[in-house]
């Protein structure tokens, strides 16, 4: 028999609240949609007792059988049995099926509205709200009953496996402060770095020589004047130039590359001839 534990974190009993609500969404909205399909006329009419019959069918498939919802059951955990009697479990159903049905009962069967029924449920509705941001509050301070239901029930979590709680050491802490102060110099620091420049240092390092000769060999000769063809292509990023733009070169640049680079290094050369940037500055082909 598996060993029951009182204490349950907090985010473990968040999490189970919020899987009850999307497996209850999930078997209601397939089984609805299989419906409507058959009779959409039958669906729309009997619509808020569906819902009704879904979400008892779902209630004494979890907590009805085994004191416990769907979502705790995924995170091995429970409601404690010694407090689940069966007056609290006539009341859990109550109030955990009920509402919706009336609120959806009252809008779509009443053919005249009453005034003073639909007052009536929104003011229950509002004070709901209320209460329970009262006690989710609590719930962030005590750690039990996370929901309106359960405290007014004085119903409690308890875990199925020994969950024991979770020491964290000085080690990892500093660990973890470490880790971030340096993510936030990254963050200073890495908008500063010109990765382009960085980028051409690195090539002219890598070609060595050879580039180099070939700066002076171009700085000797006379500017070239690039003609488009059918199967040119931009030398930086391979595709077909837009709004084509060369340096003094016979290599034609897209203008967004090439104006891109010069303004953010001003000795940007070809990346091909080594050819630096003419004094006339970028020039349309």
């Amino acid at each position: 028999m598996l060993e029951k534990n009182k204490y349950v974190p907090r985010v473990n009993q968040i999490d189970a609240i919020s899987l009850n609500k999307d497996i209850a969404r999930l078997i209601r909205d397939n089984l609805l949609e299989n419906l409507q399909a058959i009779s959409p006329v039958l669906f729309i009419k009997f619509q808020p007792e569906l819902d009704l019959l879904i979400q008892s069918a779902i209630w004494f498939g979890s907590v009805g059988k085994r004191c416990s919802t769907f979502g705790q059951q995924l995170l091995v955990l429970a409601y404690d049995a010694e407090k689940l009697t069966v007056s609290r479990l006539v009341l859990h159903f109550v109030l955990t099926v009920l509402p919706g049905y009336v609120k959806s009962w009252e809008e779509r069967r009443l053919a005249r509205r009453v005034e003073w029924f639909s007052q009536a449920i929104a003011w229950a509705e509002n004070s709901a709200l209320v209460l329970n941001i009262l006690n989710y509050f609590r719930f962030l301070k005590t750690g039990r009953k996370p929901t309106l239901i359960d405290y007014f029930l004085g119903l409690d979590y308890i875990s199925l496996r020994n969950n024991q709680r979770r020491d964290i050491g000085y080690k990892y802490l500093t660990r973890e402060l470490l880790w971030g102060g340096f993510m936030e110099i990254l963050g200073l620091v890495l908008p500063i770095i010109n990765f382009r420049k960085l980028q051409r240092l690195l090539k002219s390092w890598t070609s060595g020589q050879q580039f180099g000769a070939r700066r002076r060999e171009m700085d000797t000769t006379e500017l070239l004047a690039p003609k488009m063809m059918v199967g040119t292509t931009c030398t930086y990023c391979g595709e077909r130039p837009t709004l084509p733009h060369h340096m003094g070169c016979g290599h034609i640049y897209c203008y967004y590359c090439i104006s891109a680079n010069v303004l953010t290094d001003a000795s940007f050369c070809c990346t091909i001839c080594g050819v630096q940037c003419v004094k006339d500055g970028v020039q349309s082909v």
